[in-house]
This record gives C-alpha cells, sequence and structure tokens, in this order.
C-alpha cells in the first residue's frame, strides 16, 4: 500500500496542475480511482476501493464514497478530460489527424459512442458519450454533436480525415463533414442506395462484384431523397468476407485505387483500443452501473488510465527499454502492456514512474 500513497500523490499533483480551481475533494476521487484501475485491474468499484491507499474505512463506506463521486453532476466529464486531449493534439501537431468514430456495448444496457484518434495501430480516445440501448449505433444528431465539439478543439487548420463503419453513413453528417473541411472514408451498408452518370438509382448491394474483387466506381450521388454529393465510391470484397466494403469518400484516391481501402481498415484499430478496456484490460463491458452519465464518469477514468499506460509504453520503447518488460525473441506486447508491466517493474523495484500523456513516433 505504500506504493499506491506515491502513486495516489504522483497522480493528485498532476491533477491538481490540470483543474488548479477544482474542488481538492473531487481530485482526490479521482487520483484514487486511477489508482485502484491501474492497481485493482477491476472495473467493478469494490475492486477498485480495494487498492485505495491510507483509508481505514470500511469497504461499503469507500463503495459509497465512490459512488458519490460517479453520481455528482459537478465533475463535467469533457471539462476533466481536456488537459489529456490537448496533450495528446500537441504531440499530433502538422500530422494528419485520422479520426475514427466508433460505438461499442458498455455494461449491460448502454453504448459508447467514441471519437478517437489512430496511433499506432491503436486508438487514443479524445471524446465520448454513453446511451442507453443495447444494439446498433445512436442518432446522427449525437454523432453531430461528438464531432461538432471535438472540432472546437482541433488547432486551426488541421488536416483531418475520418474513418467508421456502417452505422455513419447519415447525409447530414457527411455534408457538416465537407462543409468542416474534414475527409472522411465511411463504410455505408448495403440498402443505401446511389446513382451516377448512365446509371439509375440503385441498391448498393445490386451492384455486381464477386468475392476478392474491387470495383471503383467513382463520383457518386447518395440517397434518392437528398440526392447528395457527389461522393468517391468504392466497393472492396476481400476473400473470407460475408460481403463487401461499401467504402464512400470525399475525395478521389491521390495514388491508387486501394487508398480508400487501406484508411478504412485502420478504422478497426479502435477494436484494439476496446480491447484494452475490456477484457485485455479494464473490464469496462461487466460493470454494474445503469446510469449513462455515472457510465461516462467511470469511462473518464479508464480513458485517462488507457492513454497514460499507451503513452507510458511508447515512451519505454522509444528509450529502448523494451527488453526490460518485453522478451526480446516475441515482443509480442502492445504499448499498452509494455506500460503496465512498466509501472509495475517500479513499483517492485520501490522506483519513480512517469505520469505522462506525450504519445512518442
Amino acid at each position: 500500500m505504500a506504493i499506491n500513497l506515491q502513486m495516489y500523490h504522483r497522480i493528485l499533483d498532476e491533477l491538481c496542475q490540470w483543474h488548479s480551481g477544482e474542488r481538492i475533494t473531487r481530485l482526490r476521487n479521482m487520483a484514487l480511482m486511477l489508482v485502484g484501475l491501474t492497481q485493482g485491474r477491476g472495473i467493478h468499484l469494490s475492486q477498485i476501493v480495494e487498492q485505495w491507499p491510507g483509508l481505514e474505512a470500511k469497504e461499503p463506506s469507500l463503495v459509497n464514497r465512490l459512488r458519490r463521486f460517479l453520481d455528482n453532476p459537478a465533475v463535467v466529464v469533457r471539462k476533466w478530460y481536456e488537459p489529456v486531449v490537448m496533450h495528446l493534439l500537441e504531440a499530433f501537431a502538422g500530422q494528419e489527424l485520422r479520426l475514427i468514430i466508433d460505438c461499442s456495448k458498455v455494461g449491460f444496457h448502454h453504448r459508447m459512442l467514441t471519437v478517437s484518434l489512430a496511433y499506432k495501430r491503436r486508438a487514443l480516445p479524445l471524446v465520448w458519450s454513453v446511451h442507453r440501448g443495447r444494439k446498433g449505433h445512436v442518432d446522427y444528431t449525437k454523432q453531430l454533436e461528438l464531432l461538432d465539439y471535438l472540432s472546437g478543439l482541433l488547432p486551426e487548420n488541421s488536416s483531418v480525415t475520418l474513418l467508421g463503419d456502417a452505422g455513419f453513413e447519415s447525409v447530414h453528417l457527411l455534408n457538416w463533414m465537407k462543409e468542416q473541411g474534414w475527409h472522411f472514408v465511411l463504410r455505408h451498408p448495403g440498402k443505401n442506395q446511389v446513382r451516377w452518370d448512365g446509371q439509375d438509382w440503385i441498391k448498393l448491394s445490386q451492384i455486381p462484384i464477386q468475392e476478392g474483387q474491387t470495383r471503383t466506381i467513382g463520383w457518386v450521388n447518395l440517397t434518392e431523397k437528398h440526392d447528395a454529393g457527389p461522393f468517391w465510391l468504392t466497393i472492396h470484397w476481400a476473400t473470407g468476407e460475408d460481403e463487401p466494403w461499401y467504402l464512400i469518400a470525399d475525395e478521389q484516391p491521390k495514388s491508387h485505387g486501394r487508398q480508400h481501402i487501406a484508411l478504412y481498415r485502420v478504422r478497426m484499430w479502435t477494436e484494439e483500443m476496446y480491447g484494452d478496456m475490456k477484457g485485455h484490460g479494464f473490464d469496462l463491458e461487466a460493470t454494474h452501473l445503469d446510469d449513462a452519465d455515472r457510465i461516462s464518469r467511470l469511462v473518464l477514468a479508464v480513458c485517462i488510465a488507457f492513454v497514460w499506460l499507451i503513452t507510458l509504453g511508447s515512451r519505454i520503447v522509444k528509450q529502448g527499454l523494451r527488453h526490460f518488460v518485453d522478451v526480446k525473441s516475441r515482443r509480442d506486447k502492445s504499448y499498452f502492456r509494455i506500460g503496465w508491466d512498466w509501472i509495475l517493474r517500479c513499483i517492485r523495484l520501490g522506483r519513480p514512474f512517469p505520469f505522462c500523456f506525450h504519445p512518442y513516433f
């Protein structure tokens, strides 16, 4: 517990710098949450408080303390997370920002809509919202609200490309991104209709293509209702996949016809992020919380811890220290795992460890 106390004070010092005007009790609770998440390796409140250092209260009292923090409307999630976002955007200054929008189950009755930043086959969360529902994507108005908030944080004249799966195909969303000057490659469902010169309205699923084939249709308009466009359509049916990818982009590929396919594949990096947040790491999907705001505050702590471990892992690799926690002959650990194991090593050796949020390239 002495090491947990050292970690607690290190984290608390950083949080106090981020939020100098925040009440110290809230900052302490967040620092305790981060200690509990990284040391307890479980998402249930009882698992988190088991790792809290220097507190003699009974476990039910500590759980109630944590529950009150998660239920506190004064803990404004986006305000608390903005310092992390600013660190990440500073690290990516001058680079293209490849944003991934996705939705995933969290808890038993909620979905988490996330916009994240692609980084070394992982994704770093920038903003999220939690909505009640077990299946499907959230309404496009919620998607727009998330993206509009994020656009206000991005540096002026940023080069942005948004990547997303089916479920983010709203024409309103596409038009908004065009107005922002953002690029995008988004997968569309086969039920959507398109037309192009010489071709009347046709469902995407009715366009002939065989497994293993790629077709470049070119400029098309979307949906008979909106007749919006033009957008660039590429169809790709990878061998072994159940159905083709219908990829809609804002521009013609600059170099080769498969450029949009390669970009869309980057979207899958978000699955690795969810894996680290869930079964491979914090077990977020198992939370018993049943309120969107409470879950969002829990996700706040998870995202801070996740970005910390990823950036710490990238720092260890950049400094040539990876061999201390990852066997040379295998090299199978992710940045997330390397960061986590480095903290454990520092704890075992009684050494300080950095609380950092600036990823290395």
